[in-house]
């Protein structure tokens, strides 16, 4: 082999090793492309994240006096209890004829004795929810108020008060086993409690808007065993 034969060898040789280790023109742009795609994928998602943060802020902001009160009434009402030795009535709801409340609701829930969901310890509180006008004809105002039963808890649910403002609308109505009422305490009742509610409520001070939920009270419900004739017995 001459000396000129071994040198064009050599250079294809270069040429062949330098061609596995580098990267054309022509793909460093389609590199590029990708890598733009991907971005402006990623950042059309995540835009699209901000703006549904963002609406569904504007939408808590607006009903945020209704979204916290109706949490608040669903957790009392889902723990109403009947304490032992109570004489009054457990559960009362009805429209009041004075000149500062609309509209109350009275009973007893249940409280874990902490703030979590251990139940291995609870207390009792008196709940009272009632409804005025607000003073500025503009409205109602909600209002909770809870007191220890007997003995204080730790639980900060248990004791306080909280108001709501700029209700526009309070419905509330209670299943007796057959129909629904917005009253409950007559005589028939009076020692009982509601085997479920539904609450809805419409807050906000422009455009407002209507949440709801049903709550089923569990305490107000017994559960009966049908009764079965054994085969071969008979009075």
């Amino acid at each position: 082999m001459s000396k000129g034969q071994r040198s064009e060898l050599a250079t294809c040789d270069f040429r062949l090793a330098t061609g596995r280790h580098s990267f054309t023109l022509i793909e460093l742009l389609i590199a590029a492309a990708i890598a733009g795609l991907l971005l402006a994928v990623a950042l059309a998602v995540y835009g699209s994240i901000l703006n549904t943060v963002a609406v569904q802020n504007r939408w808590r902001e607006k009903v945020m006096p209704a979204a916290d009160a109706l949490d608040l009434i669903v957790r009392d009402m889902a723990c109403a209890v009947m304490p032992a030795g109570v004489t009054n009535r457990i559960f009362t709801a009805a429209f009041v004829d004075n000149s500062e409340e609309n509209f109350r609701i009275d009973f007893y829930s249940a409280f874990p004795i902490e703030s979590s969901n251990d139940w291995r310890g609870y207390s009792i509180g008196a709940v009272a929810y009632s409804l005025r006008s607000a003073a500025n004809k503009d409205g109602f105002v909600l209002t909770r108020e809870c007191k220890p039963f007997r003995a204080p808890s730790r639980n900060p649910l248990s004791s306080g008060r909280a108001e709501w403002r700029e209700i526009k609308k309070f419905d509330v109505a209670f299943f007796n086993g057959s129909a629904w009422t917005n009253r409950w305490g007559s005589e028939k009742n009076t020692n009982a409690l509601p085997q479920a509610a539904r609450i809805k409520i419409t807050a906000g001070k422009n455009n407002p808007r209507e949440i709801g939920s049903e709550v089923f009270i569990n305490a107000g419900c017994q559960i009966v065993p049908k009764k079965t004739e054994q085969p071969g017995l008979k009075e």
